[in-house]
């Protein structure tokens, strides 16, 4: 395993260099260069000896060094070849737990089931596809008892909001479906080199014993809140009339709403984990009609 200084920038430019290496904005490459957030966010994962841990998007490896001290079972996910290459061939070559796979995770993860499912996913995300990353993991039940994220300050504050809260989304509604979400350390830009243009902060998803929507009603369930949140400043009305519902007819829609309860003039953002689920319930009956 080799020694490089992830605290100092320039000490990566001069590994960058030497291997005709770039930073990409596309793939929205930003190293941690900060040694107390690097522990502390490795501390956040709770990590035993022989974990089978996912990390997504290694960079240069800072995270990925400190993974492989703790003796866990490592496979990573990198799309830039470059960065890939340096990690297998010069990195971590003499590792036996340590595996790369080189493409983009949202490809490579969701191509073939990877099993089995490991006891952590870490990743510091790219800003442009944080939430897309863990939308598709929950979607496609890779849903480990643990994962830690760091993502763009925004995001994680949509994930750990509460109905009524400005930040609520349907992205709140999805991430909280199987996890509890915990904003658990402030990073500054500074901690980045080169520095973001935004804030950044790591949320740590811990798995619920219970699901807050069960198996059956999720096919139903997670596309009805999408269409719920559409249009932010529309009711639940127009917005199903809207969405694929509309197409039932609006008697059909008026059943929907008065099956749940609710009158139609609420807003999606203003309803309750309770109300949504009735609502669901209540749209699964009228399609089984």
């Amino acid at each position: 395993m080799w020694n490089l200084n992830y605290d100092s920038p320039k000490e990566i430019e001069r590994v960058l260099n030497e291997r005709g290496l770039a930073m990409s904005k596309k793939f929205g490459q930003n190293f941690l260069i900060s040694p107390e957030g690097r522990k502390r966010l490795i501390d956040l994962m709770e990590l035993e000896s022989g974990m089978k841990v996912w990390e997504i998007g290694p960079g240069l490896g800072a995270i990925t060094h400190m993974l492989i001290q703790k003796k866990v079972d490592l496979t990573s996910f990198e799309i830039d070849h470059g960065f890939a290459s340096l990690l297998t061939e010069v990195a971590f070559n003499d590792e036996e737990n340590f595996t790369l796979i080189e493409g983009d995770a949202l490809k490579t993860l969701f191509k073939k089931r990877l099993l089995p499912l490991p006891d952590r996913i870490v990743g510091n995300l790219p800003y442009n596809v944080g939430s897309v990353m863990i939308g598709k993991l929950i979607e496609n039940s890779y849903l480990p008892p643990l994962m830690v994220f760091t993502l763009q300050r925004e995001v994680v504050d949509r994930m750990t909001s509460k109905p009524g809260e400005d930040d609520y989304s349907s992205f709140s509604v999805l991430t909280q479906i199987d996890y509890e979400n915990k904003l658990s350390l402030k990073l500054p830009k500074g901690c980045f080199w080169p520095q973001p243009n935004v804030e950044s902060a790591v949320v740590v998803m811990r798995k619920r014993e219970t699901p807050l929507v069960s198996e059956e009603l999720r096919p139903i369930f997670i596309p009805l809140v999408r269409d719920l949140f559409q249009q932010r400043r529309k009711t639940v009305r127009n917005n199903l009339n809207s969405s694929e519902y509309g197409n039932m007819g609006k008697e059909k829609v008026e059943e929907i709403i008065s099956g749940a309860g609710l009158s139609g003039s609420e807003r999606a953002e203003a309803l309750s984990w309770e109300e949504l689920i009735k609502l669901s319930e209540s749209a699964k009956r009228i399609k089984s009609i």
